[in-house]
């Protein structure tokens, strides 16, 4: 993973934070800054917020507002909007969507990470073959000509080395303090990547999820099809976001075989995903028994 001082959205947040506080030690609100600037209000605010980046032009005039002409200061502020301005995660533009690309950039921010899995083994803790086999389904490889195929291959291992990056931040150090996950029986018993007769895909995924419930950093729960009907049913894939400054909203991402949502403002929403995760934590398995069901699906290959 990039060390976390050029990743751009961490850069903006850093960004907006100073800029609100030169401007409340000024004492003027941020109508009265947008009149000053002949900005709007809502571009005072969202970068306030650190939601959009800041020209060079117009953080000097920012600055000059205040009277603010330190050298030093100027540069500081001038290198984080810099980076504030580039394009996050570049080499993900070609293969995932907008939405997915504002996840991951929030994703790397986050303190606290909850995510409901119905279909698939969370992308955070697949395996590269599990995650190939995945997306070949999912392009209908078969029926592609050699051609395609190759086109398709690229498109793949690209896909899998954003995966591996992204699975960084459930090693040591970094600002994820825990990552929650739960996913339905039916994850463990389909057995992927056997299409051509090979289990090894699948065996290899389960004792990769076997080993991370030993992970500090993860808490992997499954709901049993013994436990009937959950909150959980019905809903597609879905990740809850939170962050360590409180005043940074959660941000819910939601993804299914026809789109892909990010939001931070459908506060009714987020609450009923927060409403049926806790809901889904009361029912599913998790240590002993979680290793034990793993186990079972593994002598059933």
């Amino acid at each position: 993973m990039e060390p976390l001082v050029e990743v751009p959205a961490y850069q903006r947040k850093r960004l907006g934070r100073r800029l609100s506080g030169l401007r409340r030690e000024n004492s003027m609100t941020q109508q009265q800054v947008a009149a000053a600037l002949r900005w709007s209000q809502s571009k005072v605010t969202r970068v306030e917020n650190g939601e959009v980046s800041v020209s060079r032009t117009d953080l000097l005039a920012f600055l000059r507002l205040f009277g603010l002409s330190d050298q030093r200061t100027v540069d500081e502020l001038s290198s984080m909007a810099e980076i504030a301005r580039r394009s996050s995660h570049p080499e993900m533009s070609e293969v995932h969507s907008k939405a997915f690309r504002e996840y991951v950039e929030h994703e790397q921010l986050a303190q606290t990470l909850r995510s409901f899995e119905p279909f698939y083994v969370p992308g955070l803790l697949q395996t590269p073959e599990y995650r190939r086999a995945v997306l070949r389904s999912y392009l209908r490889f078969p029926a592609l000509t050699r051609a395609e195929q190759a086109a398709a291959e690229r498109r793949i291992d690209q896909q899998v080395q954003v995966m591996k990056t992204r699975q960084q931040i459930l090693a040591e150090g970094g600002l994820l303090t825990k990552a929650h996950f739960i996913v339905d029986e039916a994850v463990i018993r389909r057995t992927v990547g056997a299409e051509a007769g090979d289990t090894t895909v699948m065996r290899e995924q389960l004792e990769l999820l076997r080993a991370a419930l030993t992970n500090p950093k993860v808490d992997l729960r499954m709901t049993p099809f013994s436990s009937g009907a959950h909150p959980g049913l019905g809903s597609s894939s879905y990740v809850l976001l939170e962050f360590p400054d409180t005043d940074d909203k959660p941000l819910f991402y939601e993804e299914n075989a026809f789109g892909e949502l990010t939001t931070r403002v459908d506060k009714a929403r987020i609450v009923a995903a927060s409403s049926s995760f806790e809901g889904m934590q009361s029912v599913a398995c998790a240590g002993t028994d979680l290793e034990a069901a793993l186990d079972q699906a593994i002598a059933a290959l």
